[in-house]
């Protein structure tokens, strides 16, 4: 095999011992190997695209982050790899990927491709998720220093921080032409969240279908609970919550509620109703209005036998 391997050593801090044992077993395996390491955020996605050949195979050596942006720069047909080193690594989680290096490179060399469909955001790909709402605040307003040190931790500061901004803001949802109504919203390709946590039992993976989670009362302690019941992945079933599949989503602000000028949490202040960011695989994706859509076409990804 012809692998190229996009490796992000920002990417849940220094792994550069672990990189050399997955790239040492996939020249072992026969594979001829090219490596490039990223220098700034939308450095992969310039990367391949310059790229020619990309190979048989291009591996994300990073965490979600560095998924979304080699699925951005991939061509089609080209099969996409996973060496799960980062933060979260939901993609890795719901695929069932190994994180040794060597069990890692095993997949991408004997492993089989399992079709995934990603979907795009105002045009932009990603595969796991995106999220409007308390959802986007926390990915949006994360202190990326701090995240570098202390992991997932840093998003638990940010989720903290963004509570008592919840409610503030609601949200038109369309589904398949639908319209509903939110204070958040997050648009799943997958059952996992944050890792570990279980999104939507209703979600696959494998299949061509999103899964849209609509937070529909406001309150901080419903968040609260809504929180909990994630932890406990039994977040579909609390009220309030509506789950709903879909093929294509737009989302827009309906209005800013009364109360949501700057308020300081802590020593926090969030800006004056304006625009509203979005999230996608972990990852700051702009502002609303958005468009989500799944595309037509599959990504084979390798996937353990």
């Amino acid at each position: 095999m012809n692998i190229t391997v996009i490796f992000n050593p920002t990417a849940g801090g220094g792994r550069d011992r672990r990189l050399r044992h997955f790239i040492r077993t996939l020249e072992q395996g026969g594979a001829r190997v090219r490596l490039y390491h990223t220098r700034a955020p939308g450095d992969a996605i310039r990367y391949l695209r310059e790229l020619e050949d990309q190979g048989d195979c291009v591996v994300a050596a990073g965490g979600d982050g560095t998924v979304n942006e080699v699925l951005n720069g991939l061509r089609p047909g080209v099969a996409l790899g996973l060496f799960p080193i980062g933060t979260a690594n939901v993609l890795a989680k719901e695929l069932g990927l190994p994180r040794r290096p060597e069990a890692a490179a095993e997949v991408v060399l004997a492993g089989q491709s399992l079709p995934v469909t990603p979907a795009t955001l105002n045009g932009r790909r990603f595969m796991v998720m995106c999220g409007v709402g308390y959802d986007a605040w926390v990915v949006d307003q994360v202190d990326l220093i701090l995240k570098r040190r202390i992991g997932k931790l840093a998003y638990a500061l940010s989720m903290i921080r963004q509570l008592a901004r919840y409610g503030k803001v609601s949200y038109r949802v369309s589904v398949d032409g639908r319209p509903l109504d939110c204070f958040s919203a997050v648009i799943t390709n997958g059952r996992y969240y944050g890792g570990s946590f279980v999104l939507s039992r209703q979600a696959n993976i494998a299949r061509a279908k999103l899964q849209v989670l609509l937070f529909q009362r406001s309150g901080v302690w419903f968040l609260l609970g809504c929180l909990v019941a994630l932890m406990m992945g039994r977040l579909e079933r609390r009220d309030g919550v509506a789950s709903v599949s879909a093929e294509k989503v737009t989302v827009e602000v309906s209005r800013h509620l009364a109360g949501s000028d700057v308020r300081p949490v802590g020593e926090v202040a969030w800006p004056k109703p304006g625009p509203e960011p979005i999230q996608a695989d972990g990852d700051p994706a702009g502002w609303l209005p958005a468009e989500i859509v799944l595309e037509n076409q599959a990504v084979p990804v390798r996937v353990p036998r």
